[in-house]
């Protein structure tokens, strides 16, 4: 999985002490449990230079009954609402980058018996490649312009 997922694993582990699951749910979890399953992702052109990736996560709160399961999915929303909707960046072994995942959007419904889904949605700027060509240094002119003088 990808730095963003982790990032956000990690933040969400931090509130609510529950078992995490990034990637695959097994059908036998322990509750409470956190599952984040591969994020939905759409792209389109961003400008002339880069392109948007938008991306759709929902996060699974596993508890023993619905309130409880409310309760832990709103308790993570306001822990991500209050900084201004913005969660910390981390590299692959957890050391803070000093970057944020900015969340654009934030919806919470129940999902089942004892599940509520948290739905988050945060875009990426990403560059093209560019090609790279060797800079002419010295152009010489071999011939002579004709003027009309």
């Amino acid at each position: 999985m990808f730095a963003d997922m982790h990032s956000i694993a990690s933040f969400c582990g931090k509130l609510v002490s529950a078992e995490l699951y990034i990637g695959d749910v097994p059908e036998e979890k322990t509750i409470p449990a956190l599952a984040f399953p591969p994020p939905r992702i759409a792209d389109s052109p961003g400008n002339l230079a880069s392109f948007r990736k938008t991306y759709t996560l929902v996060i699974k709160v596993f508890e023993g009954s619905d309130s409880k399961a409310f309760t832990a999915a709103e308790s993570i929303a306001d822990a991500i609402r209050y900084p201004r909707y913005r969660i910390p960046c981390l590299t692959e072994d957890g050391t803070a980058t000093g970057e944020f995942i900015r969340i654009d959007k934030l919806d919470l419904q129940m999902g089942g018996s004892g599940e509520a889904h948290l739905t988050l949605e945060w875009t990426r700027q990403i560059g093209f490649d560019r090609e790279t060509y060797e800079k002419v240094n010295t152009l010489t002119v071999m011939e002579r312009v004709k003027s009309d003088a």
